[in-house]
């Protein structure tokens, strides 16, 4: 599996994207996917995205008379192109006050356990036993992530940023920094792998994290409009059962519970 770096590659197929009628707004939304197993899988080999999410998204635009055109960007260039509206739709935003000012928040389609995690070289996960601990050391970051409000607001840690898994990975490998802050534990672990470095571990201290998992919408976008009602599909959605469901057809139930 190929992991997604800062190429961006435009997915289209004709189910996706409807022709654009010069005298009014295309209803095409666009959309932004990443690499981030095992929700989100993209393989850039064969440009295919695999995802609950891509499909749960892509049912119920359809229900407003909408459809998905989908492009690979890392989470920091979706991040910035939400703040500027040249993106509709990003999938798994996390949400917080800082961005509510420009995004609108479409969800949840469920409620998850994603503990934040530290991670270090195996023998020191001693090293941090409380979040103190943290002011003694280099901490790697992804850019544009949310992990908890202290973490993030705190301008007193040393961060260094990455702008996604690969570099995170890679900059652990070479000791750019002491321990990695860690909100999908899979994801990293994948590139790992993807690395053939498998010498980590975990620090003994951790933050327990419940998250809501949504969808950003530009508050910039041109098809703003429609959030209440695509929002009213999402949660019929969950009402019903069918995100469930979804989840369940990719064998990943297990992420709901």
């Amino acid at each position: 599996m190929a992991l997604l770096t800062g190429t961006t590659q435009i997915i289209a197929s004709e189910e996706l994207v409807t022709e654009t009628d010069s005298s009014h707004i295309s209803k095409v939304l666009r959309a932004d996917f990443r690499h981030r197993p095992p929700e989100m899988v993209f393989d850039e080999k064969n440009s295919s995205m695999i995802s609950p999410l891509k499909d749960i998204l892509e049912e119920a635009a359809a229900k407003t008379g909408y459809s998905i055109h989908w492009t690979a960007r890392p989470f920091a260039r979706s991040y910035e192109e939400l703040q500027s509206g040249t993106i509709d739709l990003v999938p798994r935003t996390i949400r917080n006050q800082e961005r509510e000012a420009f995004i609108a928040f479409l969800g949840p389609v469920a409620t998850q356990r994603r503990d934040i995690l530290f991670l270090v070289k195996p023998g020191e996960e001693d090293r941090i036993q409380s979040y103190e601990d943290l002011y003694d050391m280099t901490i790697g970051v992804k850019r544009g992530t949310a992990y908890f409000d202290r973490f993030n607001n705190d301008t007193a840690l040393n961060k260094t940023e990455s702008v996604d898994d690969e570099n995170m990975a890679r900059m652990f490998i070479h000791g750019r920094f002491d321990t990695m802050v860690i909100l999908d534990r899979s994801a990293i672990e994948s590139a790992l792998d993807n690395l053939g470095h498998t010498e980590y571990s975990y620090a003994h201290y951790r933050y327990l994290n419940e998250i809501g998992n949504y969808y950003g919408m530009s508050r910039k976008s041109p098809h703003f409009h429609i959030f209440d009602e695509l929002n009213q599909a999402l949660l019929e959605m969950v009402e019903s059962g069918r995100i469930r469901e979804i989840y369940i057809e990719h064998d990943l139930l297990s992420e709901l519970e």
